[in-house]
């Protein structure tokens, strides 16, 4: 598969043809990247994102979503991580905008940030108490 510049709203071709029309909530295709100001992205299913949180990175105006992804899970595109000199998968930290995210997907995602269990100095800016708006 090539890579693309992409966005949740321009879909690559072949992840169109593969989507086939309805998709559950899982099997929705977001765009994920490592630094919430970084240009690389990837298509990853909803399915696979693992520890979705709120975290406020350094320089980042507010909180974000982020979460876990194994390297293999990536769709399309690219996160840069090293793949060579390590064995796989990897588990990556990546960030989901809401810039970059349907309006039903970011809902679903932000919803399981705000269940999130956070331990206590864990570096995370919001406390999990189901209170943060998904629509901010």
């Amino acid at each position: 598969m090539r890579t693309h510049e992409m966005d949740s709203f321009n879909l690559p071709d072949e992840l169109h043809q593969q989507s086939g029309g309805a998709m559950s909530s899982d099997e929705m295709l977001v765009t994920v990247q490592r630094e919430w100001n970084g240009w690389r992205t990837a298509f990853v299913r909803v399915g696979d994102l693992q520890e979705i949180h709120w975290f406020q990175p350094t320089g980042a105006p507010r909180s974000l979503i982020h979460a876990y992804v194994n390297c293999a899970d990536l769709i399309d595109g690219e996160i840069p991580h090293d793949c060579e000199s390590t064995p796989r998968p990897h588990r990556l930290l990546v960030c989901v905008l809401k810039s970059h995210t349907t309006v039903s997907a970011y809902t679903e995602i932000a919803r399981s940030a705000n269940q999130a269990i956070v331990p206590f100095g864990s570096g995370s800016a919001l406390p999990a108490s189901g209170t943060h708006s998904a629509l901010s």
